[in-house]
């Protein structure tokens, strides 16, 4: 990556260490944001219903290791700040 993207504040040394995923969304094309923005505020598509928790970093943590006891639905985030 280049520009402010190259030094990401992620510390992407414990991410190779500890073999963690980074799960996101890239490649889609800039001229199709507008029209999804549009279908985001519209309602029609509410992507926030995917989220099933909310977590902080260190609580994060604990959710990794209870991985193997599956315990909900939806995408779990980690926030890195607050």
């Amino acid at each position: 990556m280049a520009g402010p993207e190259a030094n990401p504040k992620i510390p992407m040394h414990v991410v190779i260490a500890r073999e963690l995923e980074i799960l996101g969304s890239h490649g889609m094309q800039a001229h199709q944001y507008p029209g999804m923005r549009k279908v985001i505020t519209s309602g029609k598509l509410r992507p926030e219903r995917m989220i099933g928790k909310r977590l902080t970093l260190e609580e994060g943590a604990q959710e990794l290791k209870a991985m193997d006891a599956f315990q909900g639905v939806g995408v779990t985030v980690i926030r890195l700040e607050g």
